[in-house]
């Protein structure tokens, strides 16, 4: 027999864009609970009992909420409250919002945000000359709008002990003069030499971060996510405490899957743990049923792991192919168990070689 128990809410009046090839197009849609119950146009009018709430589309389009694959809304949410570089592409924009933001922030230990373009600095590689003229006075760090570098002033490079003589890490590099002198740009695991003296984030900033960028995103449109980070890395603090605590209290309103990070300086010990994460992490809207493997970096700045050699400004073949961060090997063997255990695996994939050693270990 037809569910005829009135719903707890019907959207009318409006075209409501189905993405059902068998009816693409309605006037009405009915809700009980969190379930959808009827779409249809006239017929769905019968749903409304006294207790019914009503809204009037007035002629607006309607349409599935968007749901995004890849999202850091806590990190994100963070660096919008802080020294915000997103939005702007050049070199006089950044000097403006740098300096307005220090002058604003004058008892602020760091300065910290980011969201800034490669395409406004020669070569991608801003310096810390540039942001020693509008920081003079404390330390530095801000971060590109993809989250793979960083850039630095001198009393950010002094704090840290980074000189001549400090070598690159295993997983990033530091940028240098012809002199072999830090120029103030730190890519990939090179950012951790500084952005692990950053001071602390609180709960309270993180939950305020995650509330900021959810305010944002649902403005957009978006109704749920996956967080590709959860757990502690390239300075991020792990946002999983935000969304337990929001989940907790009904603030969180998006569903979010969160992806927990795979650490890869360990091996297969850790995923006990994750799969212990896993069931701590499942409250509310939030599940946390995937875990995040970053195989390489970026072609930007020569870390995308590529099946052959980066090119230099010549046009020749360099002795760089970039880095694949996990052992292709390893990579199999740590894939093949998590998929044992029932977690989904997120890869950051981005060169080609990274791309062939992930589909490797996912056959």
């Amino acid at each position: 027999m037809p569910d005829t128990a009135p719903a707890d809410l019907v959207f009318t009046g409006g075209p409501v864009h189905t993405l059902s090839p068998a009816r693409s197009r309605a006037t009405s849609v009915a809700v009980r609970g969190e379930r959808i119950v009827a779409v249809g146009h006239d017929e769905v009018r019968e749903l409304v009992g006294p207790a019914t709430e009503v809204v009037d589309l007035k002629g607006k389009l309607l349409i599935p909420g968007f749901q995004d694959a890849h999202a850091h809304p806590v990190g994100g949410g963070l660096e919008l409250g802080q020294c915000d570089l997103s939005g702007a592409t050049t070199l006089d924009e950044y000097r403006r919002r740098i300096s307005d933001y220090a002058q604003a922030h004058p008892d602020t230990e760091w300065i910290t945000g980011g969201g800034w373009s490669m395409e406004a600095f020669p070569g991608g590689l801003p310096t810390a000359a540039e942001l020693d003229a509008l920081v003079p006075d404390r330390p530095a760090y801000l971060v590109n709008r993809d989250h793979h570098g960083a850039w630095v002033n001198s009393r950010a490079l002094r704090a840290a002990g980074i000189d001549s003589g400090t070598p690159d890490p295993a997983d990033g590099r530091i940028e240098r003069d012809a002199d072999g002198a830090p120029t103030g740009m730190l890519q990939e695991g090179a950012a951790n030499l500084i952005g692990r003296l950053l001071p602390p984030v609180t709960l309270e900033q993180r939950i305020t971060g995650l509330l900021r960028a959810q305010a944002l995103m649902h403005s957009l449109g978006v109704t749920a996510w996956q967080d590709a980070l959860l757990g502690e890395h390239a300075n991020l603090t792990d946002p999983t405490d935000a969304y337990l605590a929001t989940a907790a209290d009904g603030r969180l309103t998006a569903r979010v899957v969160g992806s927990l990070w795979w650490d890869r300086a360990r091996g297969t010990e850790q995923i006990d743990e994750l799969v212990a994460r896993r069931a701590a992490g499942t409250r509310g809207r939030l599940r946390c049923t995937t875990v995040k493997i970053m195989q390489d970096g970026v072609a930007e700045n020569g870390t995308a792991a590529l099946l052959g050699p980066y090119l230099d400004g010549c046009g020749c073949a360099s002795d760089n192919s970039g880095i694949s961060f996990v052992p292709p090997l390893d990579l199999q063997k740590y894939v093949t168990e998590l998929d044992a255990r029932g977690f989904q695996v997120h890869f950051h994939a981005l060169g080609d070689r990274a791309v062939r050693e992930a589909l490797d270990a996912v056959e």
